[in-house]
């Protein structure tokens, strides 16, 4: 008997079966991680200078003198990157497509519905992303299994780019043969501590800068700053946003995801610009008169895309003369579709009477409290639904 053998026989059966039950839980850990529905958990932190503000316009948003942090989780995603609902579940009988105000947020408001309703909510969106996109997230991340039931498809709709963003991915699709291109890569943080990072926000030494615009609200004065381009996609007529190639791809989109959405009720949640909101309340004798002298009107150009004229001052009653125009346009092409129109202006307009603004003061989405109330304005939504009740 060689001493190998001796020693292995000496071994308590005790100790035999712990090393079994470990490599048994080794060997069941590789098997199941493919499985799991978490991929990844990156520790994101959010804070005021991390505002698109301040990269959409270099040199005109004063940075406030702290820098707040705003979110701080760890973020979790599933196998395919998409961010991991707080109430997971095997399937999902509500699915949410959208742009980074679907994807971001401490507690994004499809987190919120799903608390509302008890019910799971697959988050679908992703930041950067429009209407054609979506539907091509639905068509490869959105399948049904045999057997199981979805009862809503809601599209997340930002009156601040979308209709933008449908012809930037048109044109991509033309160079790559009619296709769609899913980027779904998170990019890295390079330092989680707010006091370690480079945040590239260009200064003045005039200090001499458009925004932020003061907003007194009940007494209280909020100062806000607005990514001015977002302004002037509500700076149109109705015929505007109604006959233009933009239009007619956002119709197309919108049957596509009827079609890919099967029996199931699909709603639109319109999602206001933070201007929607507070412009009204921006002090007229600050800035707002600065904002409105270097204004741009929505037009169609020669092919019939959504374009911007010259700038062009203009008077504070004809801006809130066209900001609902988008609205009512996307409102009566939902209704002409069949599809359900949820729209947040009104919640969002009631919450900006009283307590904090519902969008971050530097940045263009919505704060904690806005997500809670658009959550909460889909939930009400939805219970109500006659048709299409959960």
């Amino acid at each position: 008997m060689s001493q190998r053998t001796f020693w292995l026989r000496r071994l308590d059966p005790r100790i035999w079966l712990i090393l079994f039950g470990a490599s048994c839980g080794i060997l069941l850990a590789f098997v199941l991680r493919p499985l799991l529905p978490v991929r990844v958990s990156n520790h994101h932190v959010f804070t005021d200078y991390d505002g698109d503000t301040f990269r959409h316009q270099p040199g005109q948003v004063r940075p406030p003198a702290e820098n707040r942090v705003l979110e701080d989780l760890y973020r979790q995603s599933d196998a395919n990157g998409f961010r991991l609902p707080a109430l997971t579940a095997s399937f999902y009988p509500i699915v949410a497509l959208g742009d980074s105000f679907t994807d971001g947020g401490q507690v994004p408001w499809v987190d919120v519905l799903a608390r509302h309703l008890n019910i799971p909510v697959q988050n679908l969106g992703w930041s950067g992303f429009g209407p054609l996109e979506y539907v091509q997230v639905l068509r490869q991340f959105g399948a049904v299994p045999s057997g199981e039931r979805r009862q809503w498809v809601l599209i997340g709709f930002f009156e601040g780019n979308d209709l933008g963003n449908i012809q930037t991915t048109y044109r991509e699709m033309q160079e790559n043969g009619g296709r769609i291109r899913l980027n779904l890569q998170h990019g890295t943080i390079a330092a989680v501590d707010p006091s370690e990072r480079d945040y590239g926000i260009t200064t003045r030494a005039d200090d001499n800068y458009l925004y932020p615009l003061d907003h007194v609200i009940n007494a209280v004065n909020y100062p806000l700053a607005y990514i001015s381009d977002y302004i002037w996609w509500l700076n149109g007529t109705e015929d505007t946003y109604r006959q233009s190639q933009n239009f007619a791809l956002l119709r197309q989109s919108l049957q596509d995801i009827q079609t890919l959405a099967g029996g199931a009720c699909v709603g639109l949640v319109y999602i206001p610009d933070k201007s929607h909101i507070y412009f009204q309340y921006a002090d007229p004798q600050g800035n707002r008169r600065w904002v409105l002298e270097n204004a741009l009107t929505l037009q169609r150009d020669a092919e019939g895309w959504l374009s911007f004229g010259a700038l062009q001052p203009t008077a504070y009653e004809a801006l809130m003369a066209n900001i609902d125009n988008q609205r009512y346009a996307v409102q009566a092409l939902a209704q002409e579709l069949g599809i359900y129109f949820i729209d947040l202006v009104p919640a969002l307009q009631a919450a900006a009477l009283s307590g904090e603004p519902t969008y971050y003061a530097y940045d263009s989405h919505w704060s904690m409290r806005g997500h809670e109330v658009a959550g909460q304005a889909v939930a009400q939504f939805i219970a109500q639904a006659p048709d299409c009740q959960p």
